[in-house]
């Protein structure tokens, strides 16, 4: 690299950290030249001197000349001097110490081509990082979370957040929710999966997102909580809550939400029948014919009670304390029971520990909660974008040319209609093997090819109402196969029946749902994103396109300056004012866990 200029006496620089910077920029990039042999460094006359006056800085002495020969280039970032971490590097490394910090000096290393012209080594950005993480955690990690959460509260009345205490002031739970979350909950809250069996950060608090189904199949976050007990909840109904099996859980449940459907996660229910009679849960015998035949494949009350009848005897569990204290709570998890409620399909809380598994990724045990905060709001962000995507696919496309699938491509989205498109075609496999009519209703009775089952469809021709007997529609929000094959057979139907078309599943989900203060949450205005929407505006892909920057660039660096030094710029820069986001709540920290 060559000097683009020569000190000077007389030469002004308008504090002591831009002068500095000059000289160091100005040495380490000296040519080799005047010395054809190494001697000693010591006595070196090279220095510069400045006179400061009312913060300005002028030169008044300036010598040159070395008496040694200058560092080679490729290994000039490795000197002290020479390793300055700039602003813009230090606001790229504080935003990605939100997401995790562990790649920040990689990907900083990757956009400036090299080590060499990064300015500073990994230790240098350990160090920083480490200084930043020791900086949140000053005067209290939880006070941090409550000064913080204040803030958003006070840009977005939209947010919310509650915490507990014990009688030491210690934070024992503390749940928070945006704006985006509350949306997402008035839109999709009917069904929610809470999960509670991820420990996370080094005080063991328990992670326990709230977690939907957005139309989209997608997960969606309905707010968060840090729990070191498992009774702390809100005080809004959703029709149906999953949650592990946990008795603390669903005492509070039933206490806090006395009219919501409680359901049990059947996974969680498979690893504690591991645990629990594993002497049977791992023979085939056992497993497939009775005991997941009573969780998923049970159609009515009375086959349920025939076949746990019947394992009894088989295979002598009558007396098993476990099993009879799951016979005692089947409602919650036969699907013989919960066919008429509408669960979305979920059959366990593996969407929200899907979720958690996100967050086991990024964050570590040692992680503060602080941090797993920020963690949080960088998933939301990208559940966001992530939704966004599916809103701009194109159409769908239907398997086969009817026009019923015509009507559903038109009003579900994509993720929806492929889950109603598999249903239709399966009606090729279904005929119709006795119907009656009593002068109101259809009964058809339907088998499928080469299967002794049935199914008993009830269509009403005035209303075209329809009901099968598996519940598809009540569990899950969409015709079943054997439905839809009344439904094409006959002429005059030609879309599907305004009634079985849940809102939640369609393209206009969302319509009609107040959402004002949406818009706080697509403002960024990060550091992070500054600096990249820069590099996207230089675009300095050749040494031409360098070069037309570089003829404008010092004079931008100077009205930098000048508004830096006439201006009082912190290095967040936010313009917020630190006394407001300080909340006038005082709590500590809970014990830490080793």
């Amino acid at each position: 690299m060559e000097k683009d200029f020569e000190f000077a006496i007389g030469m002004i620089f308008l504090n002591e950290l831009e002068a500095y910077n000059k000289y160091v920029a100005y040495a380490i990039t000296d040519e080799e030249k005047k010395f054809e042999r190494l001697e000693v460094r010591y006595s070196c006359l090279a220095h510069i001197k400045f006179k400061v006056d009312d913060g300005i800085f002028e030169v008044i002495e300036y010598i040159f000349d070395h008496n040694h020969a200058f560092i080679p280039e490729y290994q000039r970032h490795l000197i002290r001097c020479g390793r300055i971490m700039s602003k813009t590097y230090k606001c790229v490394l504080v935003d990605m110490l939100a997401l995790g910090g562990t790649s920040a000096y990689k990907f900083l290393t990757n956009e400036a081509g090299g080590s060499k012209n990064l300015g500073f080594n990994l230790r240098d950005c350990q160090n920083y990082l480490q200084t930043k993480r020791s900086e949140i955690i000053t005067g209290g990690d939880c006070q941090n979370i409550l000064n913080h959460f204040h803030s958003m509260e006070q840009q977005n009345p939209m947010f919310s957040y509650a915490i507990q205490v014990d009688k030491d002031d210690r934070l024992t739970n503390i749940f928070w929710r945006n704006s985006l979350s509350k949306f997402n909950y008035d839109c999709f809250g009917d069904v929610l999966i809470f999960d509670t069996t991820y420990h996370t950060n080094n005080y063991e608090m328990i992670c326990a997102p709230f977690v939907g189904v957005n139309h989209h199949w997608e997960n969606i976050l309905f707010g968060c909580a840090f729990l070191l007990d498992e009774t702390f909840m809100g005080n809004k109904a959703s029709k149906i809550i999953f949650t592990d099996q946990d008795q603390v859980m669903a005492k509070v449940i039933r206490m806090v939400f006395p009219n919501t459907q409680h359901h049990l996660c059947t996974w969680h229910i498979g690893k504690n029948a591991n645990q629990n009679i594993p002497h049977l849960y791992k023979k085939p015998g056992f497993k497939d014919k009775y005991f997941s035949m009573l969780i998923y494949r049970c159609r009515s009350d009375d086959e349920f009670e025939f076949t746990w009848k019947e394992m009894e005897k088989k295979w002598g569990t009558e007396n098993n304390s476990w099993l009879r204290r799951l016979y005692g709570i089947r409602h919650k998890w036969g699907l013989a029971f919960g066919r008429d409620n509408f669960t979305c399909g979920i059959l366990s809380s593996q969407r929200s520990e899907s979720t958690n598994n996100v967050f086991q990724n990024t964050a570590r045990k040692t992680s503060t909660l602080i941090e797993f905060v920020n963690y949080y709001e960088e998933q939301m962000k990208h559940m966001r974008e992530i939704e966004n995507d599916y809103s701009c696919r194109g159409k769908a496309k239907a398997a086969v040319s009817h026009d019923i699938l015509k009507h559903a491509a038109s009003v579900y989205t994509r993720a929806i209609f492929k889950k109603f498109n598999d249903e239709f075609t399966l009606i090729l496999s279904k005929n119709v093997s006795s119907s009656i009519f009593d002068g109101l209703i259809y009964l058809f009775t339907l088998k499928c090819r080469g299967s002794q089952h049935e199914h008993v469809v009830k269509f009403d021709l005035a209303d075209s109402s329809v009901s099968c007997e598996c519940k598809l529609f009540e569990s899950k929000g969409w015709l079943c196969r054997h439905a839809l094959k009344v439904l094409s057979e006959n002429i005059s139907i030609r879309s599907i029946p305004l009634a079985y078309i849940l809102k939640i599943w369609t393209k206009y989900a969302k319509q009609g749902i107040e959402n004002d203060e949406f818009h706080h949450l697509s403002a960024d205005s990060s550091k992070f994103n500054r600096f990249s929407t820069l590099m996207q505006y230089l675009g300095v892909e050749d040494e031409n396109t360098m070069k037309i920057v570089g003829k404008n660039m010092e004079k931008a660096k100077a009205e930098i300056s000048l508004y830096q030094s006439s201006a009082d710029v912190t290095d967040d820069a936010s313009g917020d004012d630190d006394e407001a986001s300080l909340c006038n709540i005082s709590v500590l920290d809970p014990f830490r866990k080793k």
